[in-house]
């Protein structure tokens, strides 16, 4: 019995033993065994559809990764079916994402891109990672194979991390020019071509860059300067093409002092042709010109497209006082124009501080204070009811500026709260030939003809409202009475053939014009 009862106990005892390494093993205190690395094919990662990762640890884990950290604590039961399973590779091992390298991005697919824009392929880079630690001639090399691919957004960056790592290579600046360029961040690409021959003043390539974008801003002399020193990459055309320019600019100041508005008109058109697409001094003489020819609207839509953002120290280290001047001048005329006389008075003051030896830019801001003055001072009598003093006080303001549509149209308003329908219709008139789009000039103008009895006249301004804005109900109303008056006018027997400005009356007698 002794025997028996040592062997259970030994027995016994290695069952214990037994069972403590396996509770041993599987203690959250101890650190688990490294497990065997599942093979795994190797796929390019694609990221999700932020434009780039910056910071890859705020990336979350996987879900295999996030549900094995909230596992509770396992049995002694659970663990004894698990060991069995413990030699089987897990779903994902413990190991670093791509993701959780520090100082690399992902690349995000580019989206599809319209057929009017350049042509561009799949990124090398796309879906993977990109390491910046390189070499700064390898992210040029690759920032040179986007460009290739007409990627020129991914080309940049490639072109300033080369510049972050060597800043004194002149060749990563001219590159990050070419860059800007494509992407049409003109003033930025100057900077930069500067910068690269600031490095390196012979840099031939960089002297080609600078005068072909000295052209496109309308500083011809600069960029007849830098082709002479581009060396193996300046054609006989460019030369050429340039001169062209120049002459051009020429016949347009002589032009200008003459108040030749058609010959500027002419020449600015000829310039945008040869290449100078992206001068501010081009687009201000062509807007200039069709204010003097009283086409304000295409003057205001021209001085918008051609000046989006206006830098005043940029302008100032490219073209120079004079000419920035010139360009808020401009600016000044069309707000004077388009009736805005608070940013006049402010375009024209801030001229006046950076030439106060220009005559004329001082004549844009007497014109600019002269009219706002009398817009303000017509209003507050117009609306005490003293129709006779604004309509004096717009006239002095249009002694300044005869060709001031917003003017014209409250001086009609005035004269026909005095019953002057004929001099309303006037006003009215030169200030829809102005701007053809002004709306309140055009329903003061068809009351006037409603109140002088020219229904037909009349229909034709109600219906052309009605038409650019079918929901006013007012000029509805007033349609319809005109047709009833005019049906009346007419004996009854007539009835209506068109709308618009073609209207045409038939009756028994035949047509009326």
């Amino acid at each position: 019995m002794a025997k028996s009862k040592n062997i259970s106990t030994s027995q016994r005892l290695g069952c214990e033993s037994l069972l403590g390494c396996i509770f041993e093993s599987w203690s959250p205190r101890r650190r688990k065994p490294s497990l065997p690395e599942r093979e795994r094919k190797t796929k390019d990662y694609l990221p999700p559809k932020s434009t780039t990762v910056t910071n890859p640890k705020t990336i979350p884990r996987n879900s295999a990764d996030s549900s094995s950290q909230s596992i509770p604590r396992k049995s002694s039961d659970s663990a004894r079916k698990s060991v069995s399973s413990s030699a089987s590779p897990r779903p994902e091992s413990k190991t670093f994402s791509p993701n959780g390298v520090m100082g690399n991005i992902i690349v995000k697919p580019q989206t599809t891109v319209n057929s009017t824009d350049v042509a561009q392929t799949s990124s090398r880079w796309e879906g993977k990672m990109v390491n910046y630690r390189v070499s700064p001639e390898a992210l040029k090399r690759m920032g040179n194979e986007e460009y290739c691919r007409g990627r020129f957004g991914e080309a940049l960056v490639f072109y300033e991390r080369a510049i972050l790592a060597d800043p004194k290579t002149p060749t990563y600046w001219s590159n990050k020019s070419a860059a800007l360029i494509s992407l049409g961040r003109l003033l930025e690409a100057y900077d930069a071509c500067e910068e690269s021959l600031r490095l390196n003043p012979s840099y031939e390539r960089a002297h080609q860059r600078l005068a072909s974008l000295q052209l496109r801003l309308g500083e011809a002399e600069k960029a007849l300067c830098h082709y002479n020193q581009a060396g193996k990459y300046i054609e006989t055309k460019h030369i050429e093409q340039v001169e062209d320019v120049i002459k051009c600019l020429r016949r347009c100041d002589e032009a200008r002092r003459s108040k030749q508005w058609n010959v500027v008109l002419n020449e600015t058109c000829f310039m945008i042709s040869c290449g100078v697409d992206s001068s501010p001094r081009v687009c201000a003489l062509q807007t200039e010109a069709l204010l003097h020819l009283q086409r304000q609207e295409e003057a205001y839509d021209v001085y918008q497209k051609g000046i989006k953002c206006f830098d005043i120290d940029c302008y100032i280290k490219i073209f120079g006082l004079s000419i920035t001047s010139y360009l808020i001048m401009v600016g000044a005329q069309v707000y004077i124009a388009t009736g805005k006389f608070e940013d006049a008075v402010t375009a024209s003051r801030q001229a006046a501080r950076l030439d106060p030896s220009n005559e004329e830019v001082h004549a844009v801001d007497r014109k600019a204070r002269a009219v706002a003055t009398a817009r303000l001072s017509g209003n507050l009598l117009f609306n005490a009811s003293k129709f006779e003093a604004a309509c004096v006080v717009y006239t002095e303001g249009l002694d300044q500026d005869p060709y001031n549509a917003l003017l014209l149209c409250n001086r009609a308003a005035s004269r026909f709260k005095i019953g002057l329908y004929e001099k309303s219709v006037e006003d009215s008139t030169v200030a829809i030939n102005l701007q053809p789009s002004y709306r309140k000039a055009r329903r003061r103008r068809a009351d006037s003809y409603a109140k002088l009895g020219k229904w037909q006249q009349a229909i034709q301004d109600y219906e052309f409202l009605m038409m650019e804005t079918p929901g006013d109900e007012d000029t509805r109303r007033a349609l319809a009475v005109a047709n009833v008056r005019f049906r009346k006018q007419m004996g009854g027997n007539s009835r209506f053939k068109g709308s618009g400005s073609g209207l045409v009356v038939v009756n028994e007698m035949g047509v009326l014009g």
